[in-house]
């Protein structure tokens, strides 16, 4: 009879150790998972603040553009900046003398603000650009 209490106990012992070998198999491969998932939430999170800075750079160059529009259409209509275009100034004085007289070229009025909207959407598209260029290159190539 104690051989069988004997036999008994030492099959359970075995069942014992071998159900904590496998309930510490299976927490070292959890813990391994867990250290995974983290490294991964990590790089994922770092990866969102650089592509928020990137996007706050960009936002921020594309707001300068349009908020530099009123000034550039000011500094147009003062003279204080100038558009050199190609053309042939009609003489201010008509007359057959042989001096240069002629008025200086300058944008019509109407056409001063299609020129600052044309370089404000210039100045967007630019930053647009430069932005999707950056965020190809830092979140959507493979990091070697």
């Amino acid at each position: 009879m104690t051989r069988y209490i004997i036999a008994g106990l030492a099959m359970a012992l075995t069942v014992a150790l071998w159900r904590l070998d496998h309930v510490s198999t299976s927490l070292s491969t959890t813990m391994q998972r867990m250290r995974t998932l983290e490294s991964q939430a990590q790089a994922y999170e770092q990866a969102i603040t650089v592509r928020d800075s990137i996007d706050r750079q960009y936002q921020e160059a594309i707001r300068d553009a349009e908020l530099s529009k009123p000034q550039l259409v000011a500094d147009l209509g003062t003279g204080v900046k100038r558009v050199y275009v190609r053309a042939a100034c009609v003489p201010a004085n008509p007359q057959p003398a042989g001096g240069a007289d002629a008025a200086p070229a300058e944008l019509a009025a109407d056409a001063r603000q299609d020129y600052a909207d044309l370089v404000e959407a210039n100045r967007k598209v630019t930053a647009q650009v430069l932005g999707l260029q950056q965020h190809i290159l830092t979140a959507c190539t493979p990091r070697k």
